[in-house]
């Protein structure tokens, strides 16, 4: 064995049979991956019918109101009156000057649609020179409910993000609840739906502190009341009332 010379044949010819047996395997790998890569992406849900087109700038005149996150009231945008979120263009709110609020505005920007759900990155906002004031009418209480499902950051939800939903965009809703934007939820089984958020409000009718933001993007269960203002429909439920699943 000592005196055997010691050989790597690096030059040798692949037979026959093996090089056929080896471009037959990647042959069948390459498509297996392909089909793989299809399958998953055939099963995965739908990211829901959300756009936001940032090149296309849109002016549109209503009435701007703070509460209970600062929107635009207005006809312009079809589907009767309704109420369209003001957010900056990243996962911030913006301030309008209490000059501007309760009165005619024309706000330019991007809109974020998603069905009947509307939102604009704000680029300006300015006095409308032929105000009409729009009025939101009175709140229509629409009775207690017990909902489960998920709270959403609406920007994301609305088509900022695709998906805006799940625990995929956790983190990222949680940076929007901290920036103070708005928050609907949406019950299991909806998220990809275009009707089927609500905005996500506490008892008084107001905006949650940052206790909620540890709940956004997870499986709850929320005993509360459904009112409808504009439009659109509210979820109003207490801290408390809201229970992790």
């Amino acid at each position: 064995m000592a005196e055997d010379p010691f050989f790597v044949g690096w030059n040798a010819e692949m037979p026959k049979p093996t090089r056929r047996q080896m471009l037959v395997a990647g042959a069948g790998l390459v498509a297996g991956a392909g089909a793989l890569g299809l399958g998953l992406g055939a099963a995965a849900p739908s990211p829901g019918p959300g756009a936001w087109d940032q090149g296309k700038k849109v002016a549109v005149t209503g009435t701007i109101y703070p509460e209970p996150y600062t929107h635009l009231l207005t006809e312009d945008l079809g589907y009767g009156l309704r109420p369209v979120f003001l957010v900056g263009a990243g996962k911030d709110r913006i301030n309008v000057r209490p000059a501007l609020t309760f009165t005619g505005a024309a706000v330019t920007g991007t809109l974020i649609e998603r069905g009947e759900h509307a939102m604009m990155a704000v680029d300006g906002i300015y006095p409308d020179p032929a105000p009409g004031r729009v009025r939101a009418g009175p709140e229509v209480d629409l009775g207690e409910a017990v909902l489960t499902g998920e709270i959403l950051d609406a920007k994301c939800w609305f088509g900022a993000m695709r998906p805006g939903h799940g625990k995929t965009h956790k983190a990222c809703a949680a940076l929007c609840a901290r920036g103070g934007l708005p928050l609907a939820f949406a019950e299991t089984g909806r998220c990809a739906e275009g009707k089927a958020a609500l905005l996500f409000l506490n008892a008084r009718g107001k905006a949650f502190g940052p206790e909620i933001i540890p709940l956004v993007a997870d499986p709850v269960m929320i005993r509360g009341r459904i009112v409808e203002v504009a439009g659109l429909r509210q979820v109003r439920a207490k801290f408390e009332d809201v229970v992790r699943l």
